[in-house]
């Protein structure tokens, strides 16, 4: 997890879940993410679609003869983003409830988790001017 702080806003956090897989069950995984943070009362944006990436190779079926027989093979990688924003310790146990007690997630589903916390301006700085 990587944690940028911004000196902006009230105390909140704005945690993202970056999913990719290459199965059909990640827009299921997303709605769930989504749907437990919607009935937690957190503010919540998403599953968004980002645009899929495919890879595609083409293998000789026999290494020494028949050079037009080949096969084909593809993999395409489907991409999700959901993003929440809530106080700080809200976020940070949804977080560890997405981590340890969702159902258990596919091995071919990914979720990378940024998180970006947002402090009160006035903490850090005053009205007067120095010099």
């Amino acid at each position: 997890m990587s944690v940028s702080q911004t000196i902006v806003g009230n105390g909140r956090k704005i945690v993202s879940f970056n999913l990719q897989g290459i199965d059909k069950v990640l827009p299921y995984i997303a709605k769930r993410i989504a749907w437990a943070a919607k009935l937690s009362g957190i503010k919540t944006v998403g599953p968004l679609p980002l645009p899929s990436t495919s890879r595609q190779w083409t293998v000789n079926k026999s290494p020494h003869t028949d050079k037009h027989s080949r096969d084909q093979y593809e993999m395409k990688v489907n991409k999700r983003l959901i993003q929440i924003d809530a106080p700080i310790q809200t976020a940070d146990m949804f977080v560890k409830f997405v981590q340890t007690k969702l159902p258990p997630i596919s091995a071919t589903v990914d979720v990378k988790i940024e998180e970006r916390v947002y402090f009160p301006t006035e903490d850090f700085y005053s009205d007067k001017r120095i010099a």
